[in-house]
């Protein structure tokens, strides 16, 4: 069984991927064809993992606008709010814990510049 500890690890983990590609997908001048290429700026790592570019790469194959973010986004969504039930807390509290400087490293890593200090509620 995974400490408290590591639940709450595991939820701000899937909480910064959610927010990485949802300020990916919404960065107009990045292409869904390019999604790949800029996830390997991903500290998160998210260009090595294989779940997360065989996603990609199936849906730019089925020639999806989303580039198979949206599916993605829902999906880590869900598992940072899963991991929040766990430890009865809100994704607003996980949230909260991600600095401001990290969500601006992460955000710059697909293109987007945050020009505010508190994190965003939603990308």
């Amino acid at each position: 069984m995974l400490s408290k500890e590591e639940v709450r690890e595991r939820a701000l983990y899937c909480y910064s991927v959610f927010l990485q590609l949802s300020w990916l997908y919404g960065n107009n001048f990045i292409a869904p064809t390019q999604y790949l290429d800029y996830l390997k700026k991903s500290s998160l790592g998210l260009g090595e993992d294989e779940f997360i570019t065989l996603t990609i790469k199936e849906a730019l194959m089925e020639e999806r606008e989303d580039g198979g973010l949206m599916t993605l986004m829902a999906l880590y969504e869900g598992f940072a709010g899963a991991f929040c039930e766990v430890l009865e807390v809100s994704l607003d509290d996980i949230q909260a814990e991600l600095s401001p400087q990290y969500c601006r490293q992460l955000a710059s890593e697909v293109g987007v510049v945050l020009k505010h200090e508190k994190v965003p509620n939603s990308p």
